[in-house]
């Protein structure tokens, strides 16, 4: 095994830890990729994927914004936002103008990214999960421009694709019978004013010829203006509907339809919802002069049933059916359950029977997280236990009034670890309780000593390293408060013994129930008892055979455990515990589920 100096020197490299090179390699190659692509980000339970990304993204806005000076400096121009005066003018290009992507549009460099996080646990209880995945692109969508520029492109432009031309002109009018839009607009305009200006000076005079004339002209220009109303006034309903109705609140009210849901064209709707959203994205391309990316990271997918994870990935296939689309997908996953699930799905029977087959039709671009290093250990140590001091540090000092109460409520509440406080007359309780966060404080420094042996035992799973620095401090606390003494079993074992239960449960419940059923032998056979000083390998070595009788019934209970060769070193060289350790710490050992060790005292029951 190699030591943890050894890794430290690989993980480190200039103060950055192996992590954070892993998320500067997948940064770069996301701001490089063409779309629509998918990632598929591939790591295990607990490694922190999170931390990841948000490095990632971090990393990336930063990619983009020294492309934006690049570009300012070489170009001269700057690019534009949905937002203040370039809120007008968006408006103007929107209603009477249409884009084009010309050779210089195709060719900028300058990018931004817009981040969308689907978290698939927030939608589990949905009966149709992957419609949250495009709802949510829609919604965060119109959040980032806002209701107005995108209902105006639904309501004008939602049919009309942005297409590449030799010119050198972004942007062209629309045209109505070969009459640009905004020049009819603007002679309606002036023709309804002229009129307005007529009527109020001259009114309604019949009787005469000229009076006819003008009536006849004031009816043709009544008319021609009406006809333009009725038009406008369609426009502006169907613009202030898509204003006020949102694609997320369209998709919805489709989704509640049953019938309608059901049948084969209701895929075929949302697609069509998907490709209104991908205009309108082009269309703020050439607007804002920079390319747009949507990243769109999935989370939590692992955690949901079998049939709603098959859903996502058909949505994630609908995103990626046009070409032209600006999705980059990273669907962040344990691969493990999430091909298991793909087996298991009632939708794909004969297509997904190979999940790993399936999962690589999908995914353009996989990325497996690799094993966590010592340094990147050590940071996310360091995290939890600067979390856990703030706490204790934040806590305020006790006033002689609050200790009054706190004595005579003291057989209803005792806390496990408090400060002592200045009095005339210090009780013994609270010299008790100091001690108690002094112990605490050694045995973080154990668990963040590179030099230790300690820190190649904590797996590489974040939240398994948040879960021994919270049962430090409420096991040292408990054995405390239960008078066991700290120099018999000082905070570093106790940190070994947490350390143990949390990664071996099932070989830990097994050797404590083969001791107790030894001591019961020896008690009914009025003989002496067991050995105390008898080390628990020694234990598990002697009562294997039997172990491999009921190791069958107990594979589920054997998945949770950890390497068992690891399990021996840790017994039998690194930390050799023995039965009076074991029968000290193990009524304190509050991470240790008892129902394992029933559930052998059973199996071997069983046997007897």
């Amino acid at each position: 095994m190699e030591s943890a100096q050894a890794r430290m020197s690989d993980g480190e490299c200039n103060g950055r830890t192996l992590y954070d090179s892993y998320a500067s390699c997948l940064a770069k190659t996301l701001c490089y990729v063409s779309t629509p692509m998918t990632i598929g980000l591939y790591a295990p339970w607990g490694s922190e994927v999170n931390c990841l990304l948000k490095n990632v993204e971090k990393q990336m806005k930063l990619e983009a914004l020294n492309r934006e000076k690049k570009e300012s400096k070489k170009f001269q121009e700057r690019p534009r936002e949905a937002s203040g005066f370039d809120f007008i003018s968006l408006l103007w290009h929107l209603l009477f103008l249409k884009p084009q992507k010309t050779e210089r549009h195709q060719n900028r460099k300058n990018v931004r990214f817009i981040f969308i996080q689907f978290s698939a646990w927030q939608f589990a209880g949905s009966d149709k999960l992957w419609a949250g995945l495009i709802t949510t692109l829609c919604e965060d969508i119109k959040n980032q421009f806002g209701c107005i520029p995108t209902g105006i492109v639904r309501t004008l432009g939602h049919q009309d694709t942005v297409l590449k031309t030799d010119s050198d002109r972004e942007w062209v009018s629309k045209r109505i019978l070969g009459i640009p839009v905004w020049l009819i607009f603007t002679l309606l305009l002036l023709l309804a004013i002229v009129l307005g200006i007529v009527i109020l000076m001259s009114g309604f005079n019949l009787g005469d010829m000229k009076s006819n004339y003008a009536v006849a002209a004031e009816g043709v220009g009544f008319g021609l203006i009406g006809i333009s109303a009725l038009m406008t006034m369609k426009h502006s309903i169907m613009m202030g509907k898509n204003i006020c109705v949102s694609q997320k609140e369209k998709m919805q009210s489709l989704m509640n339809k049953s019938d309608f849901s059901s049948q084969l064209g209701f895929m075929n709707d949302v697609k069509q919802e998907v490709k209104v959203l991908t205009n309108f994205i082009h269309y703020m391309e050439v607007f804002e002069r920079r390319k747009i990316r949507v990243v769109m990271k999935i989370m939590s997918l692992d955690r949901c049933t079998p049939d709603k994870i098959v859903g996502v990935l058909d949505a994630m296939n609908i995103l990626l059916s046009d070409p032209e689309a600006p999705f980059i997908s990273v669907l962040a996953v344990d691969p493990s359950i999430i091909v298991d699930c793909v087996e298991k799905s009632s939708n794909l029977k004969g297509v997904g029977e190979n999940g790993y087959r399936y999962l690589n039709r999908i995914v353009s671009l996989p990325f497996s997280v690799p094993k966590m290093d010592t340094q990147t250990k050590l940071k996310f140590l360091q995290q939890a236990v600067d979390g856990k001091n703030a706490l204790m540090d934040d806590n305020p000092l006790p006033t002689k009034a609050s200790v009054g109460r706190f004595r005579k409520n003291a057989s209803e509440s005792i806390p496990l670890i408090n400060v002592s406080i200045e009095s005339d007359q210090p009780s013994k309780q609270g010299n008790v309780k100091l001690s108690a966060g002094s112990h605490i404080q050694q045995a973080y420094q154990c668990i963040t000593d590179i030099n230790g042996h300690l820190l190649q035992y904590i797996e590489e799973n974040y939240l398994q390293m948040k879960r021994i620095i919270n049962l430090t401090s409420v096991m040292i606390g408990l054995m405390v408060e239960r008078n066991i003494s700290m120099s018999s079993f000082p905070p570093q074992r106790v940190v070994a013994w947490i350390v143990l239960a949390s990664n071996w449960p099932c070989r830990l419940s097994w050797i404590w129930q083969c001791w107790e059923d030894a001591e019961q032998r020896k008690k009914l056979n009025e003989e002496k008892d067991t050995d105390d000083n008898m080390l628990l390998w020694t234990v598990y070595e002697q009562s294997l055979e039997k172990f491999k009788t009921i190791r069958s019934q107990i594979d589920n209970l054997l998945a949770m455990d950890g390497d068992p060769e690891i399990f021996q070193t840790f017994l039998s060289e690194s930390y050799k515990f023995t039965v009076n350790d074991a029968k000290t710490i193990t009524p304190c050992t509050i991470n240790l589920d008892r129902s394992l060790k029933r559930k052998m005292e059973l199996l071997l029951a069983r046997d007897l």
